[in-house]
């Protein structure tokens, strides 16, 4: 058995089973992203009720997550919420074939979202805690890097699946991968931490909650320094934007290509943004500062969002996707480094939290605008409507948002 122990080196035996864990559990959880909003109109689900079904799993897991990294602390074990959220998501994929109707759907949709949200911080507590300080950034880097093969690779192949047999079997394939990791976590980790006391320290749980979601009044001065707070509020129009497209993307692409195309472009996006995020990273470090990097990967959302209003083929859905990437990559490591760069040294959770907390708002604001757009007007005009978004958060970084470094 692997022994997960904080040590003064890397742990490279754990480090590697951590990280096929992450793959695995990145595989099998990507699938309902890709599959369940082409199936939840398979149901008869409207473009509205299919944006909203995406739309719960998103919010209801982004919430969570902050409830479960909070109880893994506390509590002082790891290894539990794993085996829950993976074991859990394996149960859900087994029964999603059942459902028959978009409101079960949509309610089932919620529980995964709930269940699997204890996966992703604490296997990044796990990874943290196992890394020298020296080498954490480069390991936690390893592990997003494996998450985006996962997901690169459960695009791919659920949309081939389901276009070779039904959407039954990408479900059943989703649920043996969860369950491989169930076993591999069961064989091959140990906990790091030691037990801790739920009910003696449950007021933390509170209070870490209370400061992941609203500032605290004397605390947070440094959300005036070079346009932070601007920024915040940037994040939530780019990401209403893009969460809200995503949400009924696949039923889009469906109009245009086949089921099996729809894993590759989502493969091509997927892929690409775990292999640009550290190059795009040491650019804005060395030469081009955050805010170029900020500003590109702004007005390329918009770019993106209207070349699927104007796209009629699949060689433009892939250059497309291809600059979506792009943007992703740019937006969301020039913006976390931003943060990081304002953020006072005891405060970078804080700040990270409000970030994310943007995030969240952001995705279940566009899942709401975007499966309205669609029903009234349609997909096309739902694009170019969600476009608007990310250039009016240009123009507020451009007027109200300042660069944090000094480049060469």
């Amino acid at each position: 058995m692997i022994s997960v122990t904080s040590t003064a080196r890397n742990d490279i035996p754990s480090l590697t089973s951590i990280n096929v864990i992450n793959w695995l559990a990145s595989f099998a959880t990507i699938i309902p992203f890709v599959i369940i909003p082409l199936y939840a109109r398979s149901l008869g689900a409207t473009l509205f009720q299919a944006s909203i079904i995406i739309g719960t799993l998103f919010g209801v897991t982004s919430v969570t997550s902050v409830i479960m990294g909070a109880l893994s602390d506390i509590i002082g074990k790891r290894k539990p919420f794993i085996i829950m959220s993976m074991a859990g998501s394996a149960a859900v994929f087994l029964m999603i074939p059942f459902i028959g109707a978009p409101l079960p759907l949509l309610l089932l949709m919620a529980v995964l979202g709930f269940i699997s949200a204890g996966f992703q911080p604490v296997v990044m507590g796990l990874v943290s805690e196992i890394s020298t300080k020296a080498e954490k950034g480069k390991n936690l880097g390893l592990l997003n890097t494996t998450t985006s093969i996962g997901w690169a690779l459960g695009s791919l192949l659920s949309g081939s699946i389901a276009d070779l047999f039904n959407f039954a079997v990408a479900f059943y394939i989703g649920c043996v991968l969860a369950v491989l990791a169930v076993v591999l976590t069961i064989f091959s980790l140990r906990e790091t931490k030691s037990g801790g006391d739920l009910e003696r320290n449950f007021g933390k749980i509170v209070v870490a909650l209370k400061n992941r979601f609203l500032p605290r009044s004397g605390e947070s001065s440094y959300l005036k320094e070079k346009g932070l707070k601007w920024f915040y509020i940037t994040a939530f129009l780019r990401y209403s934007a893009y969460w809200g497209s995503f949400a009924l993307l696949t039923i889009f692409f469906a109009t245009l290509v086949s089921k099996t195309w729809i894993g590759i472009l989502l493969m091509i996006n997927m892929g690409l943004q775990g292999f640009l995020m550290t190059p795009i990273g040491a650019l804005s470090d060395k030469y081009t500062g955050r805010k170029p990097i900020i500003l590109f990967g702004l007005v390329g959302t918009s770019v993106v969002l209207s070349l699927y209003a104007f796209s009629y083929s699949l060689y433009l859905l892939i250059i497309a996707q291809t600059l979506n990437a792009f943007v992703f990559a740019c937006i969301y490591t020039g913006g976390s480094a931003f943060v990081a760069d304002i953020s006072p040294p005891l405060k970078q959770n804080e700040a990270m939290g409000y970030l994310n907390s943007s995030i969240t708002f952001g995705a279940v604001t566009g899942t709401i605008i975007a499966g309205i757009m669609a029903t009234i007007f349609g997909l096309r005009t739902m694009f170019l409507v969600l476009a608007i978004l990310p250039i009016i958060g240009a123009v507020i970084v451009l007027l109200k948002v300042s660069e944090t470094i000094t480049t060469t």
